[in-house]
């Protein structure tokens, strides 16, 4: 039999051990909220599928550092730095959500998420794409998506649905109510919920269950199971696409924006550009006016004055 090394490998973004039977996975990057950045997926989808394929393992737990945040989310300081003139950059991000949570999904052996802290925007499809949630008392499941002019493409609007119903996710995802853990337990997201100090003997529990299980019989349950999953998934790739065309908009780059310069988030303008006939993407009017002064092309429709030289536009139409 071949020699798996299954934890012979370093990662910068994430801690990566075994524990009895269970492959551990711990973001760690705690004092960035533990957001994830591309590397940070890269790191979680590579250390699911060692797991899944290592001897010994039956099990793979994923969790963050500290207890106040499992993860806010996508890093806005990334988005902000990275990708702001990289769009090309930003959809290979976006791809690279689309397969962390894709393996986390179609992994063979079943993923618990040990919730040791809030949860916020598209973090929560690591608890939607998981096996088992084990979830600390104090945590809560927090959406932004739309506040923050972005989609919660890449699981919540595919999964939540699934998981608590149509009006509950209406709820969730356009008006940003907040999943206390109460409600987490009531409607059935979390497994367990206790204190934060009983976390890891909970998640104990359910690693020592399932270990005693049959492990063909375990791993087909679990792709029976995920059968609405995978046809919900589907739309994730189309939403890919969309998120993609979305990111340079006015609305994206507003809400991102404000975030990270920490200032007041105002979607004002946004609405403004859906009064007078246009939208977000293209406030001023489709791209196709030509400057006859100097042939710059694919200029704003209202716009009054060419931007590369400075013409007239409206007198030169007249």
């Amino acid at each position: 039999m071949k020699e798996y090394k299954t934890f012979d490998v370093h990662y910068e973004d994430i801690d990566f051990e075994k524990r009895g039977h269970a492959a551990w996975i711990t973001i760690n990057r705690e004092k960035r909220g533990n957001s994830f950045r591309r590397e940070t997926l890269d790191e979680i989808r590579d250390a699911v599928e060692r797991a899944g394929d290592g001897p010994g393992v039956r099990s793979v737990v994923i969790t963050a550092a500290g207890s106040r945040f499992f993860s806010t989310g996508g890093d806005v300081v990334d988005y902000n730095t990275r990708y702001t003139d990289d769009l090309i950059g930003m959809k290979s991000y976006e791809r690279a959500m689309e397969r962390t949570f894709s393996e986390i999904m179609h992994c063979p052996k079943p993923v618990i998420h040990r919730v040791n802290g809030d949860v916020v925007g598209g973090a929560n499809a690591f608890h939607l794409a998981a096996d088992f949630v084990v979830m600390n008392r104090t945590a809560k499941f927090q959406q932004v998506g739309v506040g923050v002019g972005s989609v919660a493409a890449f699981g919540p609007t595919q999964w939540w649905p699934l998981m608590v119903g149509d009006r509950r996710a209406r709820d969730i995802l356009m008006a940003l109510k907040p999943v206390t853990s109460d409600l987490a337990e009531q409607w059935g997201v979390a497994n367990v919920v206790c204190d934060y100090d009983q976390l890891d003997a909970e998640v104990e529990k359910i690693v020592a269950n399932l270990a005693r299980m049959f492990p063909d019989a375990l791993r087909y349950t679990k792709v029976t199971l995920n059968h609405q999953k995978e046809l919900l998934f589907r739309e994730m790739t189309q939403a890919r696409e969309w998120c993609t065309l979305h990111f340079p908009s006015m609305e994206s780059r507003s809400g991102f924006g404000a975030f990270f310069h920490k200032k007041p988030i105002d979607s004002n303008p946004s609405w403004k550009a859906q009064d007078t006939g246009h939208n977000t993407v293209a406030p001023y009017g489709g791209y196709s006016v030509l400057c006859p002064t100097c042939g710059a092309d694919h200029l704003p429709e209202d716009h009054k004055f060419c931007g590369v030289c400075g013409a007239d536009l409206k007198k030169a139409v007249a």
